[in-house]
C-alpha cells in the first residue's frame, strides 16, 4: 500500500523526504514503523500487545526494544530516522510530558526513551497525534477546519485548524465525554449525576449489557451489532442509547465550535452499522444552524496508520505553543 498506509516490510523505504520512528502506545497494544513524513507512508510495521500488567518498566522497554529493531532495519537500507515519536492515550502537556496515569504509569517515557536509544524522543496524545494525521494525510485533508472524534473503548476528540491540532493553553484539549453532567430530577429531589464516557463509550456498553443480561459481551461492540441486527432488544436498546448520547454531544461541539467537517476515529467510530445511523440521526438533529446540518460526517481514512503517522508527527515541546490563525 503505498500513500499514507502500510507497505511490505521487505520493501525499502525512499531515499526523499524525512524519516520518523512513530509509536502508537495503546492499551491492549503497540503499533509501530518507519514514517515517511512526506507522504505518510509506513514501512516495518510491528505490533505487539502491551505488557500492562508487567508495569510500566516492561512497556517502556518494549517500546524501546521495538522502535530499535526498526531503526537498525532503517539504518541497513541506508535511512537514519530523525526521531522517535510516541502516541500515548494520557494527557501530555505542551513540553511533551505525560501527566496522568489513566492507562498506565509512564511519565518518564520520553528521557528513557532517548537514554536508551539516543535519539530525540518526542511524545504526544494518541487522539491529537491521529487528528494530525488525518490533517495531513488523510480524511481531513480537504478541510481547513474539522473535529476528529476518537470513539472506542473511550472517549477522546481534537480540533484541528489549518492542519494542525488545537492542543489547548497547557496541551490537554482532548476531552469531551469524561465530565459528569447533572441535571435536576423530574420528582425534583435533587440532581441526576451521570458520566457520558460511562456509558456510551465501547466500555461503557459492554458494562450496560453484562449489568442488564447478567452476561459478559463476548466480542464487545460487534457482538452487540450482531445480537441487534437479530432483533435482541437488550443490544437494540443499549445502542440506541449509546448512540443518541454520543450524538447529541457531537451536536454540542458543532454548535459551539463550527467546524466544517467531523472525522470519526477508533474501533467504534468507524463502524458502519446501527450504532453510526443513530449516532449520525441524532447529531444532525441537535445541530441548531440549519445550513450546519448538513456538515460532512467523514470514516477516518488511515486506520491503524493513524496513530503511527501522527506519534512520527510530533513535534518538539518548543514548537507546541501555537498561534494557530484561520485563513480563508
Amino acid at each position: 500500500m503505498t500513500g499514507a498506509g502500510f507497505e511490505e516490510p521487505g520493501v525499502p523505504a525512499h531515499k526523499d523526504g524525512g524519516y520518523r520512528i512513530g509509536i502508537d502506545l495503546g492499551g491492549t497494544k503497540i503499533a509501530a514503523g518507519l514514517v515517511d513524513i512526506e507522504t505518510g507512508a509506513v514501512t516495518h510495521f510491528r505490533r505487539k500487545p502491551t505488557p500492562v500488567a508487567a508495569g510500566p518498566g516492561a512497556i517502556i522497554r518494549d517500546v524501546a526494544d521495538i522502535a530499535n529493531d526498526i531503526i537498525a532495519r532503517a539504518n541497513a537500507e541506508g535511512t537514519v530516522p530523525a526521531s522517535v515519536g510516541i502516541a500515548v492515550p494520557e494527557l501530555v502537556d505542551l513540553e511533551g510530558r505525560v501527566c496522568s496515569d489513566w492507562n498506565f504509569s509512564i511519565e518518564t517515557i520520553r528521557v528513557e526513551i532517548e537514554e536508551l536509544l539516543g535519539i530525540s524522543t518526542m511524545v504526544d496524545s494518541d487522539v491529537r497525534a491521529a487528528a494530525h494525521a488525518e490533517a495531513r494525510f488523510g480524511a481531513g485533508m480537504p478541510h481547513r477546519s474539522f473535529i476528529y472524534v476518537s470513539l472506542g473503548t473511550g472517549m477522546s476528540y481534537s480540533l484541528v485548524i489549518n492542519g494542525q491540532p488545537w492542543s489547548g493553553a497547557n496541551g490537554f484539549a482532548i476531552h469531551f465525554a469524561s465530565s459528569s453532567l447533572a441535571l435536576p430530577k423530574d420528582d425534583d429531589t435533587g440532581l441526576t449525576i451521570a458520566n457520558a464516557e460511562d456509558f456510551a463509550s465501547g466500555k461503557g456498553m459492554q458494562l450496560s449489557f453484562a449489568r442488564r443480561s447478567g452476561m459478559p459481551l463476548a466480542d464487545g461492540v460487534r457482538t452487540l451489532e450482531s445480537l441487534s441486527s437479530e432483533g435482541d432488544a437488550a443490544s437494540i436498546r443499549i445502542i440506541d442509547e449509546a448512540a443518541e448520547v454520543t450524538g447529541r454531544l457531537m451536536a454540542q461541539m458543532i454548535n459551539m465550535i463550527d467546524p466544517e467537517a467531523v472525522v470519526l476515529g477508533g474501533g467504534l467510530g468507524c463502524s458502519t452499522g446501527r450504532y453510526r445511523e443513530k449516532l449520525e440521526h441524532h447529531m444532525r438533529k441537535n445541530i441548531w444552524a440549519e445550513r450546519c446540518r448538513s456538515i460532512p460526517l467523514l470514516l477516518a481514512a488511515l486506520g491503524e496508520a493513524a496513530g503511527v503517522a501522527g506519534a512520527a508527527l510530533a513535534t518538539p515541546p518548543g514548537d507546541r505553543r501555537q498561534t494557530t490563525k484561520v485563513t480563508a
